[in-house]
């Protein structure tokens, strides 16, 4: 599959009815290739299989430094390191180092990590870790010393650190190694800084010495990740930041050690299966719309070892895992208010956005703008990375020429925002399958305008010690989601994206799409509510620039049940509750929430726990709340409206009207509908329709959901399957699930047709209904007419 020319000679030989391959030659440079072998019986393909071949570096033992730089690049490393930019962090390397010793004695690493009992694991974590895992940075900041400073002290004393911790008899706690799980996150973010300490003072150590460091080093880390995560697979899916840590510590002290000794001449099976676990999790945890699927703090946390054997890997090996990374930071910059250096997050996280070093390596390799801005925009000063990988002469380009209205997929993340201030209205969804340090939230959403966050994540909780943690905390009842008959744990764990076949019980986003005045979203969370519902969608209008029309669809199962809609928000005392219209108010900003439909629903403020780490470091509490809105299916499918805007304390203007089967009215003059019977067609102002939302007027239409739309009795759309467009001069701008065809109204037969750029070389004209009729891929698309 590589793009170079491929040079492949084979021999066959027949063995009775067998012909065997007796010879493969493939003449690559260094690196990691894909290949596949077919068997032909004349033109008929017999068998297929795929085969993946890694060329190792040659004559490569004994050479250090080789895992982030080689003598060549020390050079210039030398030269930044004394510059005027550079100058603290040179400093720094000595100061640590120094720091680290007195803290850290050689003699006081002493063998004891047998003494901690092995049926109580988590209770002892913490104080087991600080036996060991200390080390790491003190390895880190001497070795570098060594390096950079020529401090031999600091050199012999990361010599005889690595030597002291090579005699241990193992490395993992008694609790692990009783159930056979030899690694965890914490020894795979500490064996990189082994494997980089026994690069940078190779020279320092004996043959002898080296020979117990790999030992103990491949016997704990390589073996012990091998058998937990490879053999074992210990993991539901790869999307755990602890496979990256694991899987990436193996990698990278095995590329320490290659060819060093004829000990680690050969590394197999423990190094492929490292490598295709590791990418396995790269591949997994991206979406490629620009999402990291954990929260940016276990992003960070992620980055901080993969920056360390990412490179590494591809100097020593060419093995190149980069690529699924490149752009995986845009959440980040739209789904909040950026230059505030803060984005709304989901689940186990937090906003604040940190300096970014460990971007530094990916930043260096593909010089992108957008990142290139982004770690500039959160820079507070320079850092080791920054010497070693250059960040601050690269291109440039902030967002703030981009829409700022974004959709995430794979994720499932909406964002609406008017722009990218940080006065203006930010609306961000998460409909999407289960990642890692997830909460039972699908359906959860943030809403903040005017400077002023009136809807947000619950905070304050811990894992451990907090008795509120599983039952409260990570459930719906913390989100602003919805529960069925008032269980405050409605939702149950949704699937992964990639998983096993049949494992598809997950959220997503159906219809996505972003028109001029108006855009829309329908995340289907339906999967997730035990059969207590047959489908349950969170269809959100939003008309620009700072009006929600959310239209929460509940098509109940054999029964019928309470649905109950959350709106959290930091202070109870910021809640008035109202029959038609409920209000939170910010710093003179006023969240109004319009109840349009049904007609009786049961409006109430509702007082929330404190966590755990509230209680402890907040004084004086404040009561914190949530506005519960709560209706009932009645047999049929139940749409339950309300209109969300915000405004600077004065009543917004809206008007409000029922009709037979629908509702419409106007906010701020802007006309909307919406279907109250999903699916049934309904007519409004000589428009009819069976839109599960419409609004503008006009020439400029936006329609969601849509099977069909006439104006005056003439048709403007048809298809047999629900179809989210705007109609404009331009053309129609539509998101179609699935390939199918449709009829457009036209004023006559046009001249040509193009979608997407490209014309359409058939499509069928009606001139009796004048419509045009012609298939659409799935997706999102434009169609133009030229007359």
């Amino acid at each position: 599959t590589d793009t170079k020319k491929t040079l492949l000679t084979t021999n066959l030989k027949k063995q009775g009815d067998m012909w065997s391959l007796s010879r493969l030659t493939l003449k690559y440079p260094e690196g990691l290739y894909l290949g596949t072998l077919r068997a032909y019986n004349g033109q008929d393909m017999l068998s297929e299989t795929e085969f993946t071949i890694h060329i190792a570096p040659k004559n490569i033992g004994g050479k250090h430094p080789r895992l982030w730089f080689d003598d060549e690049k020390k050079k210039w490393l030398d030269a930044r390191l004394k510059s005027d930019k550079f100058r603290k962090v040179f400093d720094e390397i000595s100061e640590n180092a120094t720091r680290q010793r007195e803290r850290i004695p050689v003699e006081s690493l002493i063998f004891d990590l047998d003494q901690f009992p092995d049926e109580t694991w988590l209770p002892t974590w913490s104080a087991w870790g600080s036996h060991i895992y200390s080390t790491g940075n003190a390895l880190y900041w001497n070795s570098l010393a060594y390096v950079f400073h020529s401090d031999r002290a600091a050199g012999e004393y990361a010599k005889d650190v690595l030597v002291k911790l090579a005699q241990f008899p193992n490395w993992t706690h008694p609790w692990q190694t009783k159930r056979g799980r030899f690694s965890e996150h914490r020894t795979g973010a500490w064996a990189h800084r082994l494997a980089l300490a026994y690069d940078l003072i190779y020279d320092l150590m004996d043959e002898n010495e080296r020979k117990l460091v790999r030992k103990a080093m491949f016997d704990n880390i390589v073996k012990g990740a091998h058998r937990t995560y490879v053999v074992n697979n210990n993991v539901t899916c790869n999307t755990s930041n602890w496979v990256a840590h694991i899987a990436g510590a193996s990698m990278m002290v095995q590329t320490a050690f290659f060819g060093d000794g004829p000990d680690v001449e050969y590394m197999e099976p423990y190094f492929t299966g490292a490598a295709f676990k590791l990418y396995d999790h790269i591949e997994k945890t991206v979406d490629p719309d620009g999402t990291w699927s954990e929260g940016y703090g276990y992003n960070s946390y992620t980055f901080r070892t993969l920056c360390q054997s990412l490179p590494s890997i591809y100097n020593v090996f060419n093995i190149d895992m980069s690529k699924p990374l490149d752009g995986t930071y845009k959440e980040y910059i739209w789904a909040g208010p950026i230059n505030d250096k803060n984005y709304f997050y989901f689940g186990d996280s937090g906003g604040s956005l940190s300096q970014i070093s460990q971007w530094a390596w990916l930043l260096d390799r593909n010089k992108d703008p957008l990142l290139g801005w982004f770690y500039n925009h959160l820079k507070r000063g320079e850092t080791f990375y920054d010497v070693l990988f250059e960040s601050k002469n690269v291109p440039t380009d902030d967002p703030f020429d981009e829409n700022p209205v974004k959709v995430f997929r794979g994720v499932g993340t909406t964002v609406f925002k008017s722009g990218w201030e940080n006065d203006d209205f930010i609306f961000v969804m998460r409909t999407g399958p289960f990642y890692n340090h997830q909460h039972l939230d699908q359906g959860s959403f943030w809403l903040a305008d005017r400077g002023s966050t009136f809807m947000e994540e619950r905070h304050g909780s811990t894992y451990y010690d907090d008795p509120l943690y599983q039952p409260w905390y990570t459930q719906p009842v913390s989100h602003s989601t919805i529960l069925i008959d008032g269980n405050q744990q409605s939702q149950r764990v949704g699937d992964h994206l990639v998983f096993a076949e049949g494992f598809e019980d997950y959220a997503s986003i159906t219809h996505f799409l972003d028109g001029k005045d108006a855009a829309f979203s329908s995340g289907d969370i339906g999967k997730l509510y035990w059969d207590k519902v047959k489908s349950l969608k969170r269809n959100v209008l939003y008309i620009k620039p700072r009006i929600l029309l959310m239209l929460d669809t509940v098509v109940p199962s054999e029964r019928d049940v309470d649905v109950t809609l959350l709106y959290q928000t930091l202070r109870l005392g910021d809640i008035t509750a109202g029959d038609d219209n409920s209000t939170i108010a910010k710093d003179g900003n006023v969240l109004h929430v319009k109840h349009l439909y049904p007609e009786h629903m049961e409006i109430k403020s509702v007082e929330t726990p404190h966590y755990l780490n509230t209680l402890r470091n907040e004084n004086p509490l404040i009561k914190e709340g949530m506005l519960t809105v709560t209706a009932r299916t009645n047999r049929i499918p139940l749409v339950m409206a309300n209109l969300l805007t915000t405004t600077r304390g004065e009543n917004p203007s809206i008007t409000c009207e029922s009709g037979d089967g629908f509702i419409s009215g106007t906010v701020n003059g802007i006309p909307f509908a919406f279907s109250t019977r999903p699916g049934a067609v309904y007519e409004i102002n000589k428009t009819m329709t069976d839109a599960c939302a419409i609004t503008g007027e006009g020439k400029l239409i936006f329609a969601a959901m849509c099977k069909k739309l006439l104006q005056d009795g003439r048709l403007l759309f048809e298809s047999e399957e629900p179809v989210t467009f705007e109609i404009s001069p331009e053309g129609i701008k539509y998101y179609h699930c699935q390939v199918g065809k449709v009829s457009l109204g036209v004023s006559s037969k046009p001249a040509s047709v193009t979608l997407n750029g490209e014309k359409v070389t058939s499509f069928e004209y009606d001139a009796e209904r004048k419509t045009i009729t012609l298939t659409l891929p799935a997706g999102e698309g434009m169609v133009k007419n030229n007359f």
